[in-house]
């Protein structure tokens, strides 16, 4: 915020008696209240004091941000079991990996042979559980198809059989007939569930084994947990045996650090493009330029990425920073400086001096509060003069 800060030092004519301000009358016709008294002391020389003008222009009234300096983790490499053969070492120092990568791996035999053939095993049996379903279907389908175009036997009809007699008997024997296509489904179904059964089996024995196995495989294997850069591997691994306890490489994030913030109430005000911070202490201390970073993951918490800085290599993991962000912005309007107003309360005046040199009380009315400002509403015009603090 650009304004002009006028003052001027004068002093006070010599006083010989002690003066005291004890009451104040509102020029809008309030009642007398009491105004906090002031003292000019006796002496033979003169007071200091400064003046300083009321002006108009732009009053910014912001928020201190408080943010954390974040970089991920460091990994550091240990092999989950110990006494197994290291086989291989697949990183040297100083390489660059992605996460995922497989950084070292222990002699396990034939192990991912077995498990290809358990996988290869697996997968044919649930073919045959599903070849047998469908087979199931066009068996039955065919059962039926010669019951129903098969010919019926035609009983001779008895010498004196009347038609009741006779037509009971075709049913009967057509009856025998379908309790045979009845046995023969159930015939079919009990096979196919036999050997459904033997495959399940079958299935459930290899894929314990399999689960077994890959177990081994894993904890025999190593993986880069992020992207980042290998700092440091041990020498003469390849060959000797693991140890849980033994630390064999480190990889280290080589992405930038970023600040992170929890202001999610301030959130609606940061609408900028970039962000000055300040970190006071540390290594890193000094000014630095920050830019929002992963905007569609903000939530309780915000995160920056650093632009620029004093002494971006001199950061830290929990170095504190500061950023002053505008919740409030006032232009063309009148301002003193903070150290010129004072307060009573909940009330707000300030200190003029009459053309006889002694200083009146003067009650203004205050809006925002900029970086080192304050606004005037009511009690003063522009270009007025009145005391400055200090």
């Amino acid at each position: 915020m650009r304004r002009k800060d006028r003052t001027e030092r004068t002093g006070l004519r010599k006083i010989t008696t002690t003066l005291l301000l004890a009451t104040l009358l509102f020029a809008c016709g309030n009642p007398e209240e009491e105004v906090p008294p002031l003292v000019l002391e006796e002496g033979d020389e003169a007071a200091e004091y400064s003046l300083t003008e009321c002006m108009r222009g732009t009053v910014e009234e912001t928020a201190a941000l408080s943010c954390i300096y974040r970089k991920n983790a460091e990994q550091e490499v240990y092999f989950p079991v110990s006494g197994k053969l290291i086989r291989r070492i697949c990183v040297g120092e100083g390489d660059h990996v992605k996460q995922g990568d497989l950084l070292a791996e222990l002699s396990v035999g034939n192990v991912q042979d077995q498990i290809d053939e358990l996988e290869y095993r697996i997968k044919r049996s649930n073919m045959q559980l599903g070849y047998i379903d469908e087979q199931e279907k066009l068996d039955i389908a065919n059962l039926y198809l010669n019951y129903v175009t098969s010919p019926k036997m035609i009983p001779e009809r008895y010498e004196n059989e009347d038609d009741a007699a006779y037509e009971a008997r075709v049913k009967q024997e057509a009856d025998w007939d379908y309790e045979d296509y009845e046995y023969s489904i159930q015939k079919l179904k009990t096979q196919n569930d036999q050997r459904r059964n033997s495959l399940r089996d079958s299935i459930e024995f290899d894929t314990k084994k399999l689960n077994n196995l890959r177990g081994q495989l894993a904890q025999s294997r190593i993986y880069a947990k992020f992207d980042g850069k290998v700092s440091s591997v041990e020498r003469g691994l390849v060959g000797s045996t693991s140890n849980v306890e033994k630390c064999v490489m480190k990889i280290v994030d080589d992405q930038e650090g970023y600040f992170e913030t929890t202001a999610a109430d301030l959130m609606p005000y940061l609408t900028q493009e970039s962000y000055s911070m300040k970190v006071m202490f540390g290594n890193g201390r000094g000014e630095y330029e920050l830019i929002p970073r992963d905007k569609d993951q903000w939530g309780e918490k915000q995160y920056f990425a650093i632009k620029r800085g004093d002494n971006i290599d001199g950061l830290e993991v929990d170095d504190k920073g500061e950023i002053n962000i505008v919740t409030a912005r006032k232009e063309n309007t009148l301002y003193l400086p903070k150290e010129s107003v004072r307060n009573a309360g909940d009330r707000y005046y300030v200190y003029t001096v009459g053309e006889d040199g002694l200083r009146n009380v003067v009650w203004v009315e205050v809006g925002l509060r900029g970086d080192g400002v304050i606004e005037i509403l009511s009690g003063l015009n522009e270009g007025d003069k009145v005391i400055r603090r200090g």
